[in-house]
């Protein structure tokens, strides 16, 4: 399941960077989803963590990673809201909500494997 999440991050993150070809002017939007695509890229990283992790039997550790790979969408969608003008985009929307979701199921394991 970690490894699902990773492709959704990465995935996510390449998708994003993929929108600042040369067809997007806006200096401002630009910054905004490469910032975007850097959180993403991070929450990959954060899951690959976790996989080491879970190797060493860290689990405080493992969640921790998760959590924060949780949360780099949440980043990503608060920098859309500071500016004005710019509406957080649907699909970006959407991988967000799964990351999430993926992300729960993980933290959940992880749970149980602590008990």
């Amino acid at each position: 399941m970690v490894g699902v999440g990773m492709t959704n991050a990465t995935s996510t993150a390449n998708y994003i960077a993929g929108n600042l070809s040369a067809t997007v002017k806006d200096t401002v939007l630009k910054k905004v989803l490469q910032d975007c695509s850097e959180k993403y890229a991070l929450a990959a990283d954060s899951l690959r963590l976790t996989i080491q992790d879970l190797d060493d039997e860290a689990y405080d550790y493992a969640s921790m990673h998760v959590l924060a790979a949780q949360d780099y969408p949440n980043v990503c969608r608060n920098i859309f809201r500071r500016v004005k003008g710019l509406a957080y985009p649907v699909e970006i929307r959407r991988r967000e909500a799964s990351l999430r979701r993926i992300c729960g199921v993980v933290s959940g394991i992880l749970d149980r494997l602590v008990e």
